[in-house]
Order: C-alpha cells, then sequence, then structure tokens
C-alpha cells in the first residue's frame, strides 16, 4: 500500500508540474492552443497546492521552533 503523507504529497504534485512545464516548453510547436491552455491550468493549480504544502510545512516548522525556544 503506498504512502500518503503531506511530503510525498508534495512530491507527487510538484513532479506532474515539472512534467506540464516541460511539456509546455518542449512541444509547444505540436500541442493545440485548448490542450496548452488546458496544462496551463493544470499547473496553476498544482503551483499553488505547491505553495500551500510549504507554506503547512513553515507554520509547522516555527511551531516546533517556539516549543524548544529556538
Amino acid at each position: 500500500m503506498a504512502k500518503t503523507s503531506e511530503n510525498e504529497n508534495f512530491e507527487f504534485n510538484y513532479k506532474k508540474l515539472e512534467k506540464i512545464m516541460s511539456k509546455l516548453e518542449s512541444e509547444i510547436d505540436e500541442t493545440s492552443l485548448d490542450e496548452l491552455m488546458k496544462n496551463y491550468q493544470e499547473g496553476l493549480k498544482l503551483i499553488n497546492i505547491c505553495r500551500q504544502k510549504l507554506k503547512e510545512a513553515e507554520l509547522k516548522i516555527e511551531k516546533i521552533n517556539s516549543e524548544y525556544n529556538i
């Protein structure tokens, strides 16, 4: 059974974002405008998910640091 920890979720979404970005950069001439827009929209969605996960991690780190008076 696969793990679904926050880090893996972030990693999965980040890798998916990298694939979309690579596709947008390398296949732009062979891809329809509709497909480009779909990939762009999916990329923005993934960016927001990744940013949220990073913000959550930052808040957890701040909480841990405050518990240890760092």
